[in-house]
């Protein structure tokens, strides 16, 4: 499975925009089936999901701490994609560590 992760110190920069069209474009190329992953608490890639009529990108609602496990499964799943968008600055003081 191949995970990409949406990271930048500054927010504002596109991640998440990013993130939901590089899901699609993956999904419309037959590189699927892909999965989304929101962890911004923001949740601008939760609301543009939610918003869409289409079942693809499926959207998987993970915690922070269980990232790995959850990855773990997706790929198991049958995930052959898995797209991260992330909150700016993840630094070693944020909740989520980005150690692959």
């Amino acid at each position: 499975m191949l995970v990409v992760v949406m990271a930048a110190q500054k927010g504002g920069c596109g991640k998440t925009t990013l993130c939901g069209h590089l899901a699609v474009e993956a999904e419309n190329t037959g590189s699927g089936p892909v999965a989304i992953i929101d962890t911004d608490p923001q949740g601008s890639l939760s609301h543009w999901w939610n918003a869409r009529a289409a079942q693809s990108p499926q959207f998987a609602k993970v915690g922070v701490h269980d990232l790995e496990s959850a990855l773990g499964h997706l790929k198991r799943s049958g995930i052959r994609v898995a797209l991260i968008d992330t909150p700016p600055n993840p630094s070693r003081k944020s909740s989520l560590r980005l150690t692959w």
